[in-house]
């Protein structure tokens, strides 16, 4: 981050660093200064926001800073402001508006993608709330730093729950494993247990808030059809706006080592405000005996999701 200095304030330093910075700054740009603290007319390679005492927000190019004040360029006007008449202020280099976390707010499904999750997980707590095509329903509550669990329902007698572990391996990798299990309120009054069920989801996610690809597995024990069944998943998604996330992800099932089918998805996902946002996009589900059946190559289906946080 550069900031400007008068020549007054510059030979008022005597150390070696300042005057090599001045010499740099003055065979770099080789603009005219005064004695006198006068605004360059030309653009700096730092941005300052500004949020005014009215919660106003403000962007421009850095003229210069002191003690007292920041004078900064907006659309080809100068203007000065006083720092003890504004909220807050910070900086934004070039290289950081080139970057995926100049957006404001981080993707509101950084911790899902259409049906399957990242390796994050829901901030001590929150409760995120989510629904496809306002059949299903899933509340996922931060418990702990590394710790979530969820509660939610196919067709309201369906209730499944999963505990979540998350750890953050490094700046770019987090790991997550889930326990999940489900209960059949309608067969259990009958003492049917076969259509309770039990599994797990462990995966990887690289990436962060704004942008992060997750490659993972499932495992998952149905009784009522007396197999097996496995397969993994590789998603992916990326805030190409402020409010919109683009996302999509591939699952795979197999049993007994047959491929039993595919299930594809893409999505945009538009966050309407802080706490609600909406899914839309295409599901393409692959399964040969339910296509052959039918007669069709694949099924085609539009996507419908929505989430909200409490």
């Amino acid at each position: 981050m550069y900031k400007r200095l008068s020549l007054k304030n510059i030979f008022n330093k005597t150390s070696s660093r300042n005057l090599i910075v001045f010499w740099v700054f003055f065979l770099s740009f080789q603009n005219s200064w005064t004695q006198t603290n006068v605004i360059n007319n030309y653009s700096n390679d730092t941005i300052v926001v500004i949020i005014t005492n009215e919660n106003k927000e403000l962007r421009g190019s850095l003229i210069h800073e002191d003690y007292n004040s920041l004078s900064i360029q907006i659309a080809n006007e100068s203007k000065k402001f006083n720092k003890n008449e504004i909220k807050s202020y910070r900086f934004i280099t070039r290289n950081q508006i080139k970057s995926i976390k100049e957006f404001k707010n981080p993707n509101p499904i950084y911790t899902k993608y259409c049906y399957f999750p990242s390796a994050y997980i829901t901030e001590r707590g929150n409760i995120n709330t989510n629904s496809h095509y306002f059949i299903t329903s899933n509340s996922k509550i931060g418990i702990h730093e590394n710790f979530e669990i969820s509660v939610g329902n196919i067709f309201i007698y369906n209730v499944f729950s999963s505990l979540t572990y998350s750890k953050k391996i490094n700046n770019s990798f987090t790991t997550g494993i889930s326990l999940i299990g489900s209960i059949n309120l309608l067969t259990n009054l009958n003492g049917i247990n076969e259509f309770n069920s039990w599994g797990f989801l462990p995966r990887v996610t690289y990436g962060d808030s704004f942008q992060n690809t997750t490659i993972g597995m499932i495992g998952y024990h149905l009784p009522v059809l007396g197999e097996f069944y496995y397969g993994g998943y590789l998603a992916s998604q990326k805030k190409i706006a402020e409010r919109f996330t683009l996302a999509g992800e591939i699952v795979g099932i197999t049993v007994d080592g047959l491929q039993l089918g595919l299930l594809n998805n893409i999505i945009i996902n538009f966050a309407r405000n802080f706490r609600e946002n909406w899914s839309i996009g295409v599901t393409i589900i692959n399964m040969e005996a339910i296509n052959n059946a039918l007669g069709i190559d694949e099924i085609v289906l539009p996507y419908l999701g929505f989430q909200k946080k409490f």
